[in-house]
């Protein structure tokens, strides 16, 4: 889809001033084997992809950092977390340097876009994804977080079967412009920790993020009230909430056991999971 020649740069410690790192890399998007979009950037020197990071359309951008003496170093940033990386172009051409912004972010919006250049870059178009042991921290939390967001599905599934058991009113009822923000808060999902309810949160544990530190005195609902407060939980609904409105995630959706039209939107994939929720429990009432 997209790859240039380009470097990692480092930002100062308690400082805003920004080093260009010698080493030569490769900047590249491309849709994985996931069906997701990843920026990755590959050591030329080593032949090593140590950067690996998933975008969610419409959750990253990418621009030139203007108090760059050389204008050639760029951020990336998130909106639903302040990580930053920095990079610098190592391609020549003053074309491609011009119109990377626009490309890398029309990649970022949305992954079926085409780049247009003048100027086609010299970089060889190979981008390899980057194993477990390859990649940094930085891109360890982006992978988490895409897990994170597959627990939440399945958690957010399980939720509702319990209530549809329970005789829930249909979430064709709910507002239009509903978020997951709003129904995964503590306030949205109290209910569910009452006690006539406790046999509903038992499912839920095994969706519990693996890495979880261990706490021996937390009970069950105490372990699972903290998850939910958690920055990385609320993080990740955001992005999840923000991904959906861009009506870009169809093709992930099957992957769910959820109907391509259930990636349209907030209220397409909240109908889809209380459907399949619904079709469950009358299949397991008829077993």
């Amino acid at each position: 889809m997209l790859a240039v020649k380009a470097g990692r740069a480092s930002r100062r410690e308690s400082t805003s001033w920004v080093d260009p790192q010698p080493t030569k890399g490769l900047l590249g998007l491309a849709l994985g084997d996931d069906g997701l979009l990843h920026l990755t950037w590959k050591n030329r020197e080593t032949n090593a992809v140590e950067d690996d990071l998933i975008i969610i359309p419409g959750d990253a951008s990418f621009h030139k950092v203007t108090e760059s003496p050389s204008g050639r170093v760029f951020v990336l940033k998130f909106d639903s977390s302040d990580q930053k990386h920095f990079y610098w172009l190592q391609d020549p051409s003053p074309s491609i340097l011009e119109q990377l912004e626009a490309n890398v972010n029309g990649l970022l919006q949305d992954p079926d876009f085409q780049p247009s250049w003048s100027q086609p870059p010299t970089a060889p178009l190979n981008i390899e994804r980057a194993s477990g042991n390859a990649a940094a921290t930085a891109t360890n939390q982006q992978l988490d977080n895409s897990a994170l967001t597959e627990s939440i599905t399945r958690q957010f599934q399980a939720l509702m079967q319990g209530r549809t058991g329970a005789g829930s009113q249909s979430l064709q009822a709910q507002q239009p412009a509903v978020a997951l923000s709003d129904i995964l808060s503590m306030s949205s999902l109290a209910p569910i920790f009452e006690p006539a309810n406790a046999a509903e949160l038992q499912p839920l544990e095994e969706f519990l993020p693996p890495d979880l530190p261990k706490d021996e005195t937390a009970t069950r609902d105490e372990t699972l009230r903290r998850v939910i407060q958690s920055g990385p939980f609320r993080s990740t609904v955001l992005q999840l909430d923000r991904a959906l409105a861009t009506g870009l995630l169809g093709r992930l959706m099957p992957g769910f056991g959820l109907p391509e039209e259930a990636g349209l939107s907030v209220e397409s994939f909240l109908r889809a999971i209380h459907d399949k929720a619904r079709r469950d429990h009358e299949e397991s009432r008829r077993e």
